[in-house]
C-alpha cells in the first residue's frame, strides 16, 4: 500500500526548493539523506524511523533530501540532492530484515527534475508495535521520532488489544468506491435469505448499515473489503489477490486464476472454481451405488471463509487456494492471533483480529456463530473418512490442508444416511476404529478432548447412540469396540476378545472416573462380589488402576484418568 501518490511525492519535493525541508516534515513525513545504497543499507537509524512511522499512522521516508540546518543563505534549492537508482527488491527486504515483525513497506522511485528520489512507505500496524531487530521501539513525536518508553509501550500494547482495523469509518471515501452490482447481487441475497416480501424489503442504505457495511452513512473498511470497487480497494485499504490453482500430482496445471476484486465477489467466483473441480463420483458399497462428490463443500467454504475473517489485512498479500487431488491447501496471509496456536486451535475460545468484518459476514450469514468454523472443517473431512484438517504457520502466513485422498465408503454412507445423528466426537471414535476394531478409552480420550471438555461422558453417548458401537473392558483397560456383527463391515482386522467380567470393569471405571477413589469395601458393592477377597484379587489384575495406602484405609483410583 502506498501511503502518498506519486503527485504528492512530487509536491513535497517541490516545496523543499522553497521552504527549509525541516518545517514541512510531519508525523508522517520523513526526510533522509543518504550518499549511496551502501550507506542506506548500513543504517540503524533507517529501522528506527521504520519503527516509529508504523507505531504512529503510518508515512513516507523520502530519501534524496538534505537537511535544511546543513544549508547556508537559505539556498533551499541545494536540498535537493537526489539519491542512486538502486534495487528497490533488495531495499524492501534489507529494511524488512531490520524490523519485527516484518512488515508490507514498499521502495518506490519518484523523478523529479532529472534527478530520481526514493519513498519508502511505511504502513501502520494495529495489531503489534513493531520494533528494530535489535529490540527499540519507536514513536513518532511531532517531527522526530525518538525510542518509546517503558510506560508508553505497555499503554500502547494494552490498546492493541481490542483495536479493529475492519471498524474503522473512512468518511473521505465516496459512496461510489462500493460495487454498484456487487451491492445489488448482495442486497438480493441478503433480502432472499431474510424472506422478506417485495414491500417489506430495506432500502439499500439501511441494507448496508443493517450488515455493518455503512456507520451513519460512512463506509467502514470491512464494507469497502465486502463491497468496494477493486481499484479503491487497493487506493484506500491496499493490494489484496486471490489465487486458485488445480494441478495434477505430476505439476501439470489444470486451473491456475489469479484476481483482485472485494470479497463478495470472490466469493462467489472461489464457488465457480472449487464446483468446477469436485466431481460427483460413484461410490459402490454392498452392492448398492451412492453418488458422492469428491469433496466436501462445507469444509472448503468453512476453510476458505476462515482465511478472509482472520487474514492480516494491514499486510498486503495473497489468499491462496491450491488443489492438486491429494490435499486442498488454502493459505492467508497473517499469524495466529489472540493465543491461538496450531495445536490448541481446536479447542482454544475463538479470537477475531477482524471483529467488523467477521461480525458483518455473520449478518449476512455466510459465516455462522463464532467458533463453528473449525469445527464444520474436522466434520466435513471426518464424514468422508479423511484425517483432521491440518493447520501450520509459515512464513507470516497460516496454511489450512484439507485432506483429498480416498474416502472411508462405510463411514461415508452411514453419515449421508444419518447425517443429523453424528456428532463430532461420533466421527472421531468411528474413523478412530475403522480397520482396527476397538481403541482404549484413554486414546480416544485424547483425540476427542480436542472438541469436547467432557470425554468420558461424550463416549458413553456415543456408545449410547450408536448400536454399533460397545464398551467393554479387560485386565489392560477400557475400549469401545465395534460390535462383533458390525466388525467385518468397518473392516476390523483384528476384533477385541473379551471375557465374563468385561461389564464390570465398564463399571468400575465409571464409578473410578466419577468420584476419584474408592475403597475395597466400596468397589465390592459396585462390583456385587461376595466378599473383599474376590475384589482384591480383580483389583490386583486390572492394570489400569492403582491403590494407595494398606490395609482397610487402602483406596483404588485410575492410573489413565481422562
Amino acid at each position: 500500500m502506498f501511503m502518498k501518490s506519486e503527485d504528492e511525492i512530487r509536491g513535497l519535493i517541490q516545496a523543499c526548493k522553497h521552504v527549509n525541508s525541516e518545517l514541512l516534515e510531519s508525523e508522517e513525513v520523513e526526510f533522509k539523506e543518504f550518499s549511496n545504497a551502501s550507506s542506506l543499507h548500513g543504517s540503524k537509524e533507517l529501522a528506527e524511523e521504520v519503527s516509529a512511522l508504523a507505531n504512529k499512522k503510518g508515512g513516507v521516508i523520502l530519501v534524496g533530501i538534505r537537511d535544511g540546518g546543513k544549508i547556508h543563505d537559505q539556498q533551499w534549492a541545494n536540498q535537493l540532492v537526489g539519491f542512486e537508482l538502486s534495487d528497490t527488491i533488495e531495499i524492501e527486504q534489507r529494511i524488512r530484515g531490520k524490523i519485527r515483525p516484518h512488515i508490507d513497506l514498499k521502495a518506490q522511485y519518484v523523478e523529479f527534475e532529472e534527478k530520481r528520489y526514493l519513498a519508502i512507505h511505511v504502513p501502520t500496524r494495529r495489531d503489534t508495535l513493531v520494533s528494530t531487530s535489535s529490540g527499540k521501539t519507536c514513536i513518532r513525536d511531532g517531527r522526530s521520532s525518538r525510542p518509546m518508553a517503558p510506560e508508553e509501550i505497555r499503554l500502547a500494547v494494552s490498546g492493541l488489544v481490542n483495536y479493529d482495523w475492519t471498524a474503522e469509518v473512512m468518511d473521505q471515501i465516496p459512496d461510489t468506491a462500493l460495487d454498484s452490482q456487487a451491492v445489488d447481487a448482495a442486497y438480493n441475497d441478503y433480502c432472499a435469505r431474510k424472506r422478506y416480501a417485495i414491500d417489506k424489503r430495506p432500502t439499500t442504505s439501511a441494507f448496508l448499515e443493517a450488515i455493518g457495511a455503512t456507520t451513519n452513512g460512512g463506509v467502514t473498511k470491512s464494507g469497502l473489503l465486502f463491497l468496494g470497487k477493486p481499484k479503491d480497494i487497493t487506493k484506500w485499504l491496499g493490494s489484496y489477490e486471490y489465487r486458485f490453482t488445480w494441478r495434477k500430482s505430476s505439476g501439470e496445471i489444470l486451473q491456475n486464476a489469479v484476481w483482485d476484486d472485494n470479497l463478495w465477489n470472490t466469493i462467489q467466483f472461489i464457488k465457480e472454481r472449487f464446483n468446477s473441480c469436485n466431481s460427483e463420483i460413484p461410490l459402490e458399497y454392498a452392492g448398492k451405488t451412492h453418488l458422492c462428490k469428491k469433496l466436501d463443500s462445507t469444509a472448503f467454504h468453512e476453510c476458505f471463509m476462515n482465511a478472509l475473517v482472520h487474514r492480516d489485512y494491514s499486510i498486503e498479500g495473497m489468499v491462496v487456494v491450491d488443489y492438486d487431488f491429494e490435499r486442498m491447501m488454502v493459505t492467508n496471509p497473517g499469524v495466529f492471533y489472540g493465543g491461538v496456536t496450531a495445536e490448541n486451535i481446536t479447542s482454544h475460545q475463538p479470537r477475531h483480529r477482524n471483529k467488523a468484518l467477521a461480525k458483518l459476514l455473520m449478518n449476512f450469514q455466510l459465516v455462522d456463530r463464532a467458533g463453528m468454523g473449525v469445527k464444520r472443517m474436522t466434520f466435513g473431512s471426518l464424514a468422508y473418512g479423511r484425517e483432521f484438517p491440518s493447520f501450520k504457520e509459515s512464513f507470516d502466513t497460516i496454511e489450512v490442508s484439507l485432506s483429498a485422498k480416498a474416502i472411508i465408503s462405510e463411514i461415508f454412507v452411514k453419515v449421508q444416511n444419518s447425517p443429523d445423528k453424528f456428532s463430532l466426537a461420533d466421527l472421531v471414535i468411528f474413523n478412530s476404529l475403522y480397520r482396527v476394531g476397538y481403541m482404549d478409552v484413554i486414546e480416544l480420550a485424547k483425540r476427542i478432548s480436542a472438541h469436547d471438555g467432557n470425554a468420558w461422558e461424550t463416549i458413553k453417548l456415543s456408545v449410547k447412540k450408536h448400536s454399533e458401537l460397545e464398551l467393554c473392558g479387560t485386565n489392560k483397560g477400557i475400549f469401545v469396540r465395534f460390535k462383533p456383527i458390525w466388525a467385518a463391515y468397518f473392516k476390523a482386522q483384528n476384533p477385541l476378545k473379551i471375557s465374563q467380567t468385561s461389564s464390570k470393569h465398564v463399571k468400575l471405571f465409571d464409578y473410578l472416573h466419577e468420584f476419584g477413589e474408592a475403597s475395597n469395601e466400596n468397589i465390592t458393592q459396585i462390583l456385587a462380589h461376595k466378599n473383599t477377597t474376590h475384589t482384591s484379587a480383580f483389583l490386583k489384575k486390572a492394570s489400569y488402576t492403582i491403590r494407595k495406602g494398606n490395609g482397610p484405609s487402602a483406596k483404588w483410583s485410575l492410573i489413565g484418568y481422562i
